[in-house]
């Protein structure tokens, strides 16, 4: 992949991140909450890819993309713990709402996870415009 491809591609991530933080916004102001948390992880998983191409790395499946991104960015410090943390949870929730019907989020838990998300995407944001 050449930086011309990891630029392109990142940017691509990107923009599908924006919009699925969007439809979450949506979802959330609706009512719709386990939506909400099941578009906002798409939001945080389509950055943290981002932030991987921006480093050459590609991944092949939603664990994929928790290791490489810890292992890339958690621990070299580039982010803190709680990045990963915010992550995980994400995924956790994801897959809570939208594998399992008899878990239903609230609305204070499905605005702490949308908080979350925007919290770390802002981070993402700032680290590939500076990084």
């Amino acid at each position: 992949m050449n930086e011309t491809n990891k630029i392109g591609n990142a940017g691509f991530e990107m923009e599908k991140g924006d919009s699925a933080l969007e439809e979450a916004q949506i979802l959330f102001d609706n009512e719709k909450y386990d939506g909400a948390v099941s578009r906002a992880y798409y939001a945080v998983f389509h950055y943290a890819c981002a932030a991987l191409l921006s480093k050459g790395l590609e991944a092949r499946s939603h664990q994929g993309m928790q290791r490489l991104f810890h292992l890339h960015f958690i621990r070299t410090k580039i982010f803190s713990d709680r990045a990963g943390l915010i992550l995980s949870h994400a995924q956790k929730a994801r897959e809570e709402a939208d594998y399992y019907p008899e878990i239903s989020f609230t609305k204070a838990i499905a605005k702490e996870r949308l908080d979350e998300v925007k919290m770390l995407i802002k981070q993402i944001r700032s680290h590939l415009k500076h990084g």
